[in-house]
């Protein structure tokens, strides 16, 4: 049984990823698109900048990923306690990451 190959459902050509309506190129259009209507606050421009530096440090390997600081998890992502050091990273599980901020939102309450 040949299964059919997944198509893009806004050009009809085939897809790169199949877990995506759309292929690469119009998924580029439409986020293009979306972020001409959505523009970033200077807040949300500033975290993103540090976010993306850190990030080609990572890939470039100038940054090393660590287990996470509170449970020693290997699988580990980076959170920024200050933007203004985009480099300076604390690495930390999901779970954990996810409590820190749950944590920082109450004491905001």
């Amino acid at each position: 049984m040949r299964t059919k190959k997944p198509t893009c459902s806004r050009c009809g050509k085939p897809k790169e990823r199949i877990n995506h309506a759309y292929c690469r190129s119009c998924h580029a259009m439409y986020e293009r698109q979306w972020r001409k209507r959505h523009p970033r606050t200077p807040e949300q421009r500033w975290k993103h900048n540090a976010r993306a530096f850190a990030r080609k440090y990572w890939l470039r390997g100038k940054l090393r990923q660590k287990p996470c600081r509170h449970c020693g998890d290997a699988k580990s992502e980076r959170h920024h306690p200050d933007y203004a050091r985009p480099l300076f990273v604390i690495w930390l599980c999901r779970p954990c990451h996810l409590r820190l901020h749950a944590a920082k939102r109450r004491r905001q309450r």
